[in-house]
């Protein structure tokens, strides 16, 4: 059954506990995004809370898009992504489900910035190389370089729809109440998820085999 390995994230960071770097900013501006939401994020308001000036951020992030990449490359350094990437494992469907149980994961740990992570382009730095990391494992797991691209383009897209809006669920405190409100929020659980998942593998098991018998 899926359920989240963390859903607490990682807790807060004392202002001046560690000196300004440009991972202490990263790894402050997580914490800021994870307690008081993505919107809220500013140079300013993340200088107040670290407790130093704005000026000193830029002394050790360029810009907000600076900040973004970095942030985005470390929640993928810190999630079990890399790792699951790197496995042997038995067939390239197995893989895939690992692979997006890494993924589901990430959202359980820090649903308030994995938006940032599942939104960023494919041509960003930080997510252009995990995802050619990620079609190499297909590759490995026995698919063709073409269909480790399909395979990965499509779960990827559906995993990123599905855990961004149950992402954001997390950290939203409104909502309807009524009777349909809540059916269609059964439809939004890691457990539905996880057999949306299983369908997409069991209709790309047909399309590959249909292929193959046309040759």
């Amino acid at each position: 059954m899926a359920e989240c390995q963390d859903p607490s994230g990682t807790p807060p960071r004392s202002a001046g506990a560690v000196p300004l770097s440009h991972a202490s900013i990263t790894d402050a501006a997580i914490d800021f995004i994870e307690r008081r939401g993505l919107d809220r994020l500013s140079m300013r308001a993340l200088a107040a809370e670290i407790g130093c000036g704005t000026m000193s951020l830029y002394s050790h992030i360029r810009n907000r898009d600076d900040l973004t990449a970095s942030i985005v490359s470390t929640l993928v350094s810190r999630s079990r992504i890399p790792e699951t990437a790197g496995r042997v494992f038995g067939s390239w469907q197995e893989m895939v489900v690992a692979l997006q149980q890494a993924y589901m994961d990430l959202a359980c740990r820090y649903p308030a910035s994995f938006e940032l992570l599942a939104l960023a382009p494919y041509d960003a730095a930080p997510v252009a190389s995990y995802l050619e990391e990620l079609v190499e494992a297909l590759h490995r797991g026995g698919l063709p370089k073409d269909r480790a691209y399909e395979v990965l383009g499509a779960v990827d897209a559906y995993s990123t729809g599905f855990l961004t809006v149950w992402a954001r669920t997390q950290v939203s405190s409104e909502g309807p109440d009524d009777h349909a409100s809540q059916n269609l929020r059964s439809q939004r659980t890691l457990e539905v998820f996880e057999r949306g998942l299983r369908v997409f593998i069991s209709g790309f098991e047909r399309e590959f085999e249909r292929a193959d018998e046309r040759g």
